[in-house]
């Protein structure tokens, strides 16, 4: 949700207002101008501490005019939750003069996650591959739940198929032949039910590992930031304003 900080400077003098969004809070600014470095210090306050944030800032004449802000640096961009945030901006080094009135604008926007990971890796728990499928948009990863299942079916057939054959060999007193032909098959099926149940285990294990370490992934911003940049026309060249999103 965007929110955002409206402050006006003149002559050094600065007076602040302040925009308080439902889920997070951005505290009143200490501003603080020396003569050639802006530092602006706030809190990013009510938000947990997993929570991502994009931070920019808009520096505009009374007229309209978005200033460029190249020289600007510290708490903006990617910035987590917390106290002591602290902008910086070196009005000189972009040939801006504070001499006149103008309006700095912090805007503060929650990054929304893509998916809920532990929502993720329940659907996984219950058909491997299936987290993954959501995940990624709706690639084919459930069929590594079609692959485990049937694992664990095959398994649960072999392992059957064990017990009858090793209850024919214990049964089996007369003919030594069979009784070794009923233990050898016995011990094969024990074999292969165990590499099932081996193989569906690691294609379970396996995914729950793949959601857990898969890197969040957010939404896009609802509100971009733009700014408005002079350009030159290539026919006259007349003044124009581009406008640019930064990504």
């Amino acid at each position: 949700m965007l929110k955002h900080i409206l402050l006006s400077l003149l002559n050094l003098i600065f007076v602040y207002t302040q925009a308080v969004s439902q889920d997070f809070q951005i505290s009143a600014p200490k501003l603080d101008f020396d003569g050639s470095k802006l530092n602006i210090s706030y809190d990013m306050l009510n938000a947990n501490q997993s929570d991502q944030f994009f931070v920019w800032v808009v520096v505009q004449k009374n007229d309209g005019q978005v200033l460029k802000m190249n020289s600007i640096s510290g708490d903006i961009g990617d910035v987590k939750p917390g106290t002591s945030k602290v902008i910086m901006w070196e009005p000189a080094k972009d040939y801006v003069f504070l001499n006149e009135e103008v309006t700095v604008q912090i805007y503060a926007e929650k990054y929304v996650k893509s998916y809920n990971k532990g929502s993720m890796m329940l659907l996984s728990i219950v058909v491997p591959g299936l987290g993954q499928t959501k995940m990624s948009g709706g690639k084919p990863y459930w069929l590594m739940g079609v692959a485990s299942y049937g694992a664990l079916a095959g398994g649960l057939l072999t392992y059957s198929s064990y017990k009858s054959t090793y209850d024919k060999y214990l049964a089996e007193e007369t003919n030594p032949q069979k009784r070794a032909d009923y233990l050898s098959q016995a011990e094969k099926s024990a074999t292969l039910s165990s590499a099932m149940f081996v193989t569906a285990a690691a294609i379970w294990v396996s995914n729950l590992f793949w959601v857990a370490v898969t890197p969040n992934r957010y939404q896009p911003l609802k509100y971009r930031p733009i700014t408005l940049e002079p350009s030159a026309d290539p026919l006259n060249g007349a003044a124009l304003l581009t406008l640019r999103y930064k990504f």
